[in-house]
């Protein structure tokens, strides 16, 4: 249960992005920034309600991330993708790796506790 809300999370987050980043011009440097922060949101939301990564919260987070970035440019552009430069699909492609990055599940070995010292 704790995943599907996490990722509904995700997903208002995604949205609240979109909506914020569609009013503004989807070219330039500052659009890559843009993803890499609007991935690292999504991500945050996502790992904070599921208390840790796992590779469907990754997963989604990744697509969710991106869905996002790909509506803000398609109400940028007046609803013509075709006319998103190099540069907003490059912030397109940041925003995915980079919420895919974040919430990705943790290696076993941080996970594990060292074993007690053998007393003798």
């Amino acid at each position: 249960m704790r995943l599907i809300v996490s990722l509904v999370a995700g997903a208002a987050v995604a949205a609240l992005g979109a909506a914020v980043l569609g009013e503004y011009a989807f070219d330039g440097l500052a659009v890559i920034g843009s993803g890499l922060v609007l991935g690292l949101f999504v991500a945050e939301a996502v790992v904070a309600v599921a208390r840790g990564g796992s590779r469907l919260g990754a997963a989604a987070a990744g697509l969710l991330s991106g869905a996002g970035l790909v509506v803000a440019g398609w109400t940028s552009t007046g609803h013509r993708l075709g006319t998103v430069g190099a540069q907003g699909w490059s912030a397109i492609v940041v925003g995915m790796a980079v919420a895919a990055f974040r919430a990705r599940p943790r290696g076993a070995a941080r996970r594990s506790r060292p074993e007690p010292a053998a007393a003798e």
